[in-house]
């Protein structure tokens, strides 16, 4: 009876899994929402105060606080040296994900997880303020906010029995403000022991997910349930 059971469950992966790809292929690619609008260009003098209002959170903490401090010349240098940070943290992703992807070679009908291509794109993420807090702590503590809208190009390839399947991740935004605190501070270079890092609020992740040339992420509930996975996974 366990025999059966397996075979029927093999079956049932071999058959349902690419028919669920192509349904949500088809459904989903070709449904182009119908109440997109074009954005309207105004002067800001003709915004009433509520419409003010709702674009305060663009606007960077140094404007709206005082104790918030502008990093413009640290957001040049990280753009100098993006094209450098992408290929060594492309290479740090590839060197620790690799071993993780041939531990599952072989398993649920797997015949490999590659890269075919991985890049974090050319816009580089900046630092819109950075607050440092006074303590008496033997620590350093501080606050930056992180805003980053790349136009990365990730495509893992998965073989899946006959099929040769493309995952593209593109169109990533991040909005967070961590609190980081180095303790404690020690006389040998670093001059830290230890760095713990925490959020202080929900960050803002957002991203798109192809599969088969597609957006997965136009499924109904599907972007709802990434957004609280995140959540969960980051906060917890």
């Amino acid at each position: 009876m366990e025999l059966v059971c397996s075979i029927l469950e093999l079956i049932g992966i071999v058959i349902g899994f690419p028919v669920g790809l192509l349904l949500g292929y088809f459904l989903f690619i070709y449904f182009e929402p119908g109440d997109v609008k074009e954005p309207m260009v105004r002067p800001l003098h003709e915004f009433d105060t509520s419409s003010i209002a709702d674009l305060l959170p663009d606007i960077p903490l140094w404007m709206k606080q005082p104790d918030y401090d502008r990093l413009d010349w640290l957001n040049k240098s990280i753009y100098h040296m993006w094209p450098y940070l992408d290929k060594a943290i492309c290479n740090a992703i590839r060197s620790s994900l690799e071993p993780i992807f041939g531990e599952y070679i072989g398993k649920y009908l797997l015949k490999s997880i590659e890269f075919e291509f991985l890049s974090l794109g050319t816009l580089p993420p900046t630092i819109q303020g950075m607050k440092v807090h006074e303590t008496n702590e033997n620590e350093v503590a501080f606050e930056p906010m992180l805003r980053w809208a790349g136009n990365p190009n990730i495509i893992l390839v998965v073989k899946l029995l006959a099929l040769r399947i493309k995952i593209q991740l593109i169109d990533i935004q991040i909005f967070a403000a961590p609190r980081i605190i180095l303790k404690p501070l020690v006389p040998t270079i670093p001059c830290f022991a230890s760095i713990v890092v925490s959020l202080m609020e929900k960050p803002y992740v957002d991203f798109g997910l192809k599969v088969l040339g597609g957006d997965i992420m136009a499924i109904p509930g599907l972007y709802q349930f990434v957004q609280v996975l995140l959540f969960l996974t980051l906060m917890f």
